[in-house]
């Protein structure tokens, strides 16, 4: 039933309020409603539950949700995702979802897949891509393979970080907290009021400018491939911070190159530094990393 039946109900003046039918499942959890007259504290509270029922941070689930579809329990998007947590039609079905415009037994099913693909790839932008592009383009993207222009997008828009910055390991503090100062439902109260999210800062993984010596098709060719190529500057580069940055293929479907660099503040630094690595006859390169 979607989301505007239900408040068309509550306002007939011919009728008493029915029951509220906006409920979750109770299939992992004590049932759940979201009211029509209460839907700001009531979607927070539901939020807040669920993710702690299925052991997802809270912060994290709220800004995808909002990405999603800005809290809109009755959206449709071109490709017909559907309601608040926006799932297609077949990933309903596969999850046990009944209908995807019930908002609160969306967010109960969005947390329980969200916590699901953690658990699986080992962190929240893992799940974030999962969720966006699919199981099997997280997968390919753990593989080695590259992500849609959208997915790329959508990752740091929710997280901070970039896509690789996941796949290369979960950093060891990350804050995606809503508000730095106030508690997590007062945050989600005024994001649900106001309409307004508060944007995670990108944190850029890499200085800005990096020397390359050498480039490979996986993570662990790279670092060999430099480790081979710099032996007769092993006294420049003994020491320095190796940076392997994965480079997309100009063909989407095709698989991309890692690139190993020293990476540089200034463009005039990284071509101080490659300057003397030539004239120890390593090759190298300046390129921008970011």
């Amino acid at each position: 039933m979607r989301w505007f039946l239900a408040l068309l109900w509550l306002s007939s003046p011919a009728m008493a309020a029915p029951p509220d039918p906006m409920c979750t499942s109770g299939k992992w959890d004590q049932v759940q409603c979201i009211r029509a007259q209460h839907f700001v504290f009531d979607l927070c509270q539901l939020i807040e539950s669920t993710a702690a029922t299925h052991e997802l941070d809270p912060h994290f689930f709220t800004r995808l949700i909002w990405q999603e579809s800005r809290f809109n329990p009755n959206a449709l998007s071109p490709a017909n995702a559907m309601g608040i947590a926006q799932f297609i039609r077949s990933t309903a079905t596969k999850r046990g979802l009944a209908d995807p415009y019930n908002p609160a037994d969306a967010i109960d099913h969005a947390a329980q897949y969200l916590a699901e693909m953690v658990a699986r790839y080992g962190n929240e932008g893992m799940a974030a891509i999962g969720y966006n592009g699919g199981e099997a383009r997280a997968e390919g993207f753990l593989a080695g393979r590259g992500l849609a222009s959208e997915t790329e997008a959508y990752v740091p828009i929710i997280t901070g970080l970039d896509a690789e910055a996941w796949r290369d390991g979960q950093p060891k503090t990350h804050d995606m907290r809503l508000s730095k100062t106030g508690s997590f439902r007062a945050a989600c109260y005024v994001l649900a009021r106001e309409r307004q999210m508060t944007p995670l800062r990108t944190v850029p993984r890499f200085k800005p400018w990096g020397v390359q010596l050498a480039a490979e098709r996986s993570k662990s060719a790279a670092r060999a491939r430099f480790k081979s190529l710099t032996k007769t500057c092993h006294g420049l580069v003994e020491g320095e911070k190796l940076d392997v940055i994965y480079k997309k293929h100009r063909v989407a479907k095709l698989k991309g190159w890692y690139m190993a660099r020293l990476s540089r503040n200034t463009r005039d630094a990284a071509h101080a530094l490659c300057g003397k690595l030539r004239k120890q006859g390593c090759a190298c390169a300046v390129y921008k990393n970011n």
